[in-house]
């Protein structure tokens, strides 16, 4: 049996809806189809998987070409000829959705469906289903959390830190839990910030601050990015929350949705009390 290392992400929907589930599933089935360089992109086989952790979505993102010539023998002459399928599959990436949450679980093929393109193209679909109008959507990779601070304690000196955040939905962490409500108080949608160290400091102390922590930790959650650049052993260093994913091997789509889920489900009861144990 193959296996895949499958991703967690969180999928961050900015747009007005009353259900969450009925909105989530026509973005997935309103059979939109995208071309991008000479090949189609759509979902398919989309339906819901009830288990005891909640409510999904199961589905496939496809990639395929229209037209694909496939070289074939003629039994009859023993000529080769050149036979045209069409809608022939390139790759197909399956993905598990939970409602609630917006967690999403999802495996890349190779150089078909890298982790940034099956990011693109889904939030891509996504927003086509609903024309494109007062929507935004976006993937998050959910971190092994405080990996990125082990990184920070080895710089020598913190130059710049950039930080990019959504609000949560529905639920946040007790270690951001002010920042979240700050945020939907004033009706953030998207949040950025940017610093810069003096030329004659020591550099950036962003450890001595909660806040700076807190707001990594939220990106590590799957709610933004954040990144830090300084000097390390006078080597130039970016270190990133987006360095350190969490990941699980399980088998690929050859198998049934429902197994595969028994392999990933310890992972995301691991994501789920990060919210359970500190709210």
């Amino acid at each position: 049996m193959s296996m895949q290392k499958y991703y967690f992400g969180r999928v961050n929907i900015l747009a007005q809806y009353e259900d969450k589930y009925d909105f989530i599933l026509v973005g997935l089935r309103q059979n939109n189809i995208l071309l991008r360089s000479n090949h189609l992109w759509g979902f398919f086989d989309i339906e819901p998987l009830e288990v005891d952790e909640g409510l999904f979505i199961h589905g496939y993102l496809v990639k395929y070409k229209p037209e694909k010539l496939e070289e074939v023998v003629d039994p009859e002459t023993h000529k080769l000829t050149f036979e045209g399928i069409k809608d022939s599959v390139v790759a197909k990436s399956r993905f598990f959705l939970h409602i609630t949450s917006g967690i999403i679980v999802y495996h890349p093929v190779g150089l078909h469906i890298d982790l940034e393109t099956f990011n693109e193209r889904f939030s891509e679909l996504f927003e086509k289903s609903y024309d494109n109008f007062f929507i935004d959507v976006a993937i998050q990779s959910i971190e092994d959390r405080y990996k990125i601070f082990e990184e920070i304690e080895k710089f020598d000196y913190i130059e710049k830190v950039n930080i990019s955040l959504h609000p949560s939905n529905p639920r946040s962490s007790r270690i951001w839990d002010g920042i979240d409500k700050n945020f939907k108080e004033l009706g953030i949608g998207k949040y950025q910030e940017h610093f810069e160290a003096k030329s004659d400091s020591d550099g950036l102390k962003i450890t001595h601050s909660d806040e700076v922590k807190a707001k990594i930790t939220m990106a590590d959650d799957g709610y933004g990015k954040a990144d830090v650049t300084g000097i390390v052993n006078r080597v130039k260093k970016t270190v990133s929350t987006k360095d350190n994913p969490v990941t699980e091997m399980a088998p690929g789509d050859t198998v049934e949705k429902e197994t595969v889920f028994t392999y990933i489900k310890d992972k995301l009861n691991n994501i789920f009390s990060r919210f359970r144990d500190e709210s």
